[in-house]
């Protein structure tokens, strides 16, 4: 059983909160200088770093075709339910199509509720319904390669590793290659579609994350015992700083016309990964104050529920925008902070009520094996 590192728990719900700044700013219009000059979704970015690091941890010897199996029935019973209850909701009280303009569709229906709206190109589809939910397709595609991923890992993560950013290099020759615009509305495909979206443009962020937890299994302890206390502070400048910087330079370059926007689109977003990686490393690693901060149990259970609330927040705004009247004449900082205790109330009764239940319920229907239930408790 592997021993929970809590620090990296609480780093999920600020992760989080990075994508609900992004969403919310806008209709708020507080942060909003703030989020056009960091680009805040590069939290999804370090989720899908952090997805890697965390099952490398708990599921570093998986092997057989049988333990893969009930580790893809684990993964799919930690994400599916709470998405399909928010899917749901979206749809009962129709807010989507209210807020959207848009008339659901069949096709959309079944893309979402498989979780496979990643694979399609149009944006009309793939943010379809709770929008943030083309995340999880991603992350449905991870699962299912990490079996094959973690084969071996410590004799092939070059080769595996080269091979996710050969991936990601493929994604922007396509979008280049088509003449993808970089927007476009809901029927045209864009580069994001190909260097966001897509799932194989997004492995390399995934297996960077293998690498990173590989390192920890293997000198973890070691960089522990040097007893370097500043070592958390060094890993939150790291993933702080480049989460900063790295989109400053894919802009400035293709200011200068060095790049274009689809190779922009992938450093803007992803190239930060190699940084989050080795700051999850390091983070993982120390003893220090903020080890202890990020520890402090209010903030690993705001983590616990993060995935709750990555589902609940555009909901909550999609209800404001069709009923305006909640807010009107409340001042927009008010209006923000009630926004937060609201989701985060919400996020609370859907991981108890929702995702834990029938994560455990579905679990039940598959024999586990102790590996199986810790990693449950933990990512």
């Amino acid at each position: 059983m592997s021993i929970p590192i809590p620090q990296l728990t609480s780093l999920r719900f600020f992760a989080a909160a990075m994508i609900v700044i992004q969403h919310s700013a806008s209709y708020f219009h507080i942060w909003e200088d703030f989020t056009k000059s960091f680009t805040l979704i590069q939290g999804v970015t370090f989720f899908f770093v952090l997805s890697g690091f965390i099952l490398t941890y708990v599921h570093s010897n998986l092997s057989g075709a049988g333990n893969s199996v009930r580790f893809i029935w684990a993964r799919i019973a930690r994400v599916w339910p709470a998405h399909f209850f928010t899917m749901g909701l979206l749809y009962l009280l129709w807010v989507y199509p209210f807020a959207t303009g848009l008339v659901v569709t069949t096709e959309q229906t079944l893309l979402n509720a498989t979780l496979t709206q990643a694979w399609s190109q149009l944006p009309s589809n793939f943010f379809a319904f709770n929008g943030v939910a083309w995340t999880l397709s991603v992350e449905m595609f991870f699962y299912a390669m990490f079996p094959l991923l973690i084969l071996n890992f410590s004799k092939t993560w070059h080769v595996k590793l080269a091979i996710s950013f050969a991936m990601a290099m493929a994604a922007v020759f396509i979008a280049v290659s088509t003449n993808a615009p970089p927007y476009g509305p809901g029927n045209v495909v864009t580069t994001a579609s190909w260097v966001y979206i897509w799932p194989p443009a997004r492995l390399f962020e995934f297996v960077l994350g293998m690498v990173a937890g590989k390192a920890f299994l293997l000198y973890g302890a070691k960089v522990r015992a040097s007893g370097f206390k500043s070592l958390g502070l060094v890993a939150l400048l790291i993933i702080i700083l480049s989460a900063y910087s790295m989109p400053e330079i894919g802009w400035a370059l293709e200011g200068k016309g060095l790049i274009g926007p689809a190779l922009k689109g992938w450093i803007t977003v992803s190239s930060a990964s190699i940084f989050f990686a080795l700051g999850l490393f390091l983070l993982a690693s120390s003893t220090g104050v903020v080890a202890s901060i990020l520890g402090w149990r209010p903030l690993v259970l705001l983590g616990e529920i993060s995935f709750s609330i990555y589902l609940i927040h555009q909901i909550v705004i999609r209800s404001l925008m069709i009923n305006p009247t909640w807010t009107e004449g409340v001042d927009p900082v008010f209006a923000m902070i009630g926004y937060w205790a609201f989701t985060i109330a919400a996020s609370s009764l859907l991981w108890v009520l929702i995702e834990k239940p029938c994560q455990r319920a579905m679990l039940t229907l598959i024999k586990r094996k102790p590996a199986l239930n810790s990693e449950t408790q933990q990512v």
